[in-house]
């Protein structure tokens, strides 16, 4: 993901990019895969792997695997939730505060923004942090 949605004048969406979020301690399927044929391939031919511990670990395989294309496709059923609800600012007219000096910026929503470091709006040109709304006029 690049971080940056728009939507407004300029629309665009990034349905191509995806990125899983990995932690360090965490075996992903290719280093579960590694360690099963590494497992398979030094395995003692005249005592071989039992059959029962082979099955299970073919089905926490696939355990693993199906849970990282669930969370996969959470985060973006997550982030396209999250556009399409904020999608609904634009056009409407909102009073904004304007962190730097204080006061209220009343203005039509010209097109809003979702990027991995929160939602913005732009609001004449400007973009504010969508907590910053105060106010829904119409």
């Amino acid at each position: 993901m690049n971080g940056t949605d728009s939507i407004g004048a300029s629309s665009s969406t990034n349905n191509n990019e995806n990125k899983v979020n990995k932690s360090n301690d965490a075996m992903g399927k290719d280093e579960f895969l590694k360690l099963l044929m590494t497992q398979l391939k030094y395995q003692d031919p005249l005592e071989p792997m039992d059959d029962k511990e082979f099955i299970a670990q073919m089905a926490q395989f696939s355990s693993l695997e199906q849970m990282q294309n669930l969370n996969s496709t959470m985060s973006d059923f997550v982030r396209y939730q999250s556009l399409s609800q904020v999608s609904n600012f634009v056009g409407k007219e909102v009073a904004v505060l304007n962190s730097s000096t204080g006061e209220n910026v009343v203005g039509e929503v010209e097109r809003v923004i979702v990027s991995d470091e929160g939602h913005k709006v732009v609001v004449e040109g400007e973009e504010y942090p969508l907590i910053n709304i105060q106010e829904v006029l119409s």
